[in-house]
């Protein structure tokens, strides 16, 4: 959040609204301030001093190397307290003898500007007090910090506001003090800071910041929204009843009630249906609504953290492991892949088609020369029958197809080469057998890795189910990448059924090939009590959303936005986050057994099926062509 990163030194004189003149003391101090305590690249003076006292003033603050601007008070209402992406970068030194002031504070409190990282240093000179009724708007004859209550005792000057007050109580020392408010019903708190002299410069009691330091907040009454998809969990917030039920706002809840117990504040929740969208006429609905509209203090539920709502509501640094995920079961490698083609790679086939042919082709010659022998015997070493048949082209070509296929064949060589080279064919193919086999057995028990992406998803052959949960509706339809549109027109937006609820869902997962779009600690709770042992392994989650653990959101601005990050680490330090995480939140069951039997179904004797069909077709193709070629 840009906010206007002021440092404005307004300088307590208790002479006439005058001319007043720039002390040296007070020069070096404001140097030491900006150099030590806040890093400053510029500011800006607004003065009422004589002329040669600013020419001074500048050459005392360029000696220094500090960039810096004069104006008159006459010109404050040039400068405007408003976020800009520089405004950060100003330093704003006033004169609180001069006339106007009082009207530039009203301002700066009007548009917020106390409210951090905006920061200011108050300088009240103590030794001067001749002339108190000088400027009767703020010093009234009463204490000095009875002086600084009138000032800003209605100024929302809050636990994240930075009022530095620096009291000349001597010619060469200053009192730092720092003053807030813990809330608008509580009155202002003075703290003592440190002293500063020209010798030693800034001398702080601690070091600390405020957030750290304000960690009072006095009972501070604070308000805060909780989202609710299920009216039976306002009953059960506290419980572990029913946790894989809008688990992100019990979890929400607990951590809200720890923070506000850190500060010393106390809570009130309210209820809303849904975290919020934004409206076509512009407004927000749901929690972020409620945030928006200030009806409450910050949203006691994590949210997604998208553009949109980037403007509406600041974030904090405490985040809940809510990862939404399609979620399913690898599928079995013979459902996405066909089964008789997997035991060897791709070089392993080529390989066996090589020396296939290369066996086809010395069978051939080895036969060919054979029958020259055959043809010369004589008749009594002849062989009847079949056996004397001139072998085909074809026959050579099924002695290969029965070897590779153990199946052996009709015809019987009768030289030395030609059993040779079919011994070795049957050798070759009987390898193969064996290694195929066992390969076919491996992999009719093995899962499929196939499916890593939504695109892998958008063309697998798995179900689709998303759960009924108010997210889930807003966010499928809103996206406009090509993916992720492409996905959503194909897949789901005209499929009948679709929107299931947690424990459906996750039964169709266990029984179907089916993938799950859900919040992964709600549906692993089911799965950790539903599913067998050995149905708990295999489980692959798919991203679809790209959103980062959703954050809790505050209102932008919020003066307790720094103590709720700081408090939000503060969980993280002590262990109290990971402590309701363990217990809360359930991760992806442990995989302890996966023996489980096997069964062969008609998808894995696919392929086999396939093959024994196209072969009948070519079959009775061949068939019908000797027919008519017979007839011809």
């Amino acid at each position: 959040m840009l906010i206007v990163s002021v440092i404005a030194v307004l300088i307590f004189s208790v002479g006439v609204s005058g001319d007043q003149e720039m002390d040296k003391i007070l020069q070096s101090f404001i140097v030491d301030v900006i150099t030590s305590l806040y890093a400053s690249s510029s500011f800006t003076v607004f003065h009422c001093a004589k002329p040669d006292d600013i020419t001074e003033f500048s050459r005392f603050m360029s000696r220094h190397y500090q960039l810096h601007e004069v104006a008159t008070i006459s010109e404050a209402y040039k400068f405007r307290f408003i976020e800009s992406p520089l405004s950060h970068q100003n330093f704003y030194v006033v004169d609180l003898g001069c006339a106007g002031v009082h009207e530039l504070l009203i301002q700066a409190n009007n548009t917020g500007s106390f409210v951090g990282p905006t920061k200011w240093l108050i300088l009240q000179d103590l030794q001067t007090d001749s002339n108190a009724t000088a400027n009767e708007n703020f010093h009234s004859g009463a204490t000095d910090q009875a002086e600084l209550r009138s000032v800003f005792e209605d100024f929302h000057v809050f636990p994240d506001s930075e009022v530095i007050v620096g009291q000349k109580i001597s010619d060469n020392s200053i009192k730092i003090l720092s003053v807030y408010r813990p809330s608008p019903v509580r009155s202002l708190i003075i703290e003592d800071r440190g002293t500063w002299n020209s010798i030693d410069g800034i001398q702080l009691r601690d070091h600390d910041v405020s957030s750290r330091r304000r960690t009072d907040l006095q009972q501070t009454p604070l308000k805060a929204c909780s989202v609710v998809t299920h009216p039976d969990t306002m009953n059960h917030l506290e419980d572990l009843k029913d946790k894989q039920v809008d688990v992100i706002t019990k979890v929400g809840y607990a951590f809200s009630k720890l923070l506000a117990a850190r500060i010393n504040a106390t809570v009130t929740f309210t209820f809303a249906a849904s975290w919020g969208y934004k409206e076509k006429n512009g407004s927000w609905s749901g929690m972020i609504g409620e945030i928006d509209r200030n009806e409450v203090d910050f949203g006691a539920t994590a949210t997604f953290i998208i553009a949109s709502r980037i403007d509406a509501v600041d974030f904090i640094q405490l985040y809940t492991p809510n990862r939404i995920r399609f979620v399913f079961r690898r599928p079995p490698l013979s459902h996405v892949s066909n089964l008789f083609t997997l035991p060897f790679t791709e070089s392993v086939w080529i390989g066996i088609s090589v020396l296939s042919c290369i066996g086809f082709v010395v069978l051939y010659l080895s036969m060919a020369w054979e029958w020259r022998i055959v043809k010369d015997l004589s008749h009594d070493e002849k062989l009847t029958g079949d056996l004397e048949i001139k072998p085909a082209f074809g026959d050579n070509f099924l002695i290969l197809i029965g070897a590779v296929t153990q199946q052996g064949s009709a015809y019987e060589p009768r030289s030395v080469p030609a059993r040779i080279v079919i011994f070795m064919l049957l050798v070759f193919c009987l390898s193969l057998y064996a290694a195929y086999a066992a390969n076919i057995v491996a992999l009719l028990q093995s899962t499929s890795d196939s499916i890593k992406n939504v695109e892998d998803l958008m063309n697998s052959p798995l179900k689709l189910g998303i759960q009924d949960i108010v997210y889930n509706r807003h966010y499928f339809g809103s996206f406009e990448d090509p993916l992720r549109k492409e996905f959503y027109e194909r897949r789901i937006k005209k499929q009948k059924d679709i929107w299931l609820s947690l424990t459906e869902g996750i039964g169709r997962m266990r029984n179907e090939l089916f993938a799950f779009h859900t919040e992964l600690t709600s549906g692993y709770d089911v799965v950790q009590s539903t599913y067998e042992e050995d149905e708990k392994c295999g489980f692959e989650e798919i991203d679809y959303l790209y959103v980062s653990d959703p954050a809790f959101a505050i209102k932008r601005r919020s003066p307790y936005r720094e103590i709720f990050r700081v408090g939000g680490i503060w969980l993280q330090e002590t262990g109290i986050k990971e402590r309701y995480i363990r217990i809360m939140y359930n991760k992806k069951p442990p995989c302890n057994n996966q023996k489980k039997f096997v069964g062969v179904g008609t998808i894995e004797c696919y392929a086999a099926y396939l093959t024994i069909g196209y072969g009948m077709l070519l079959t009775f193709g061949i068939l019908l062509f000797e027919i008519i070629w017979s007839k011809r």
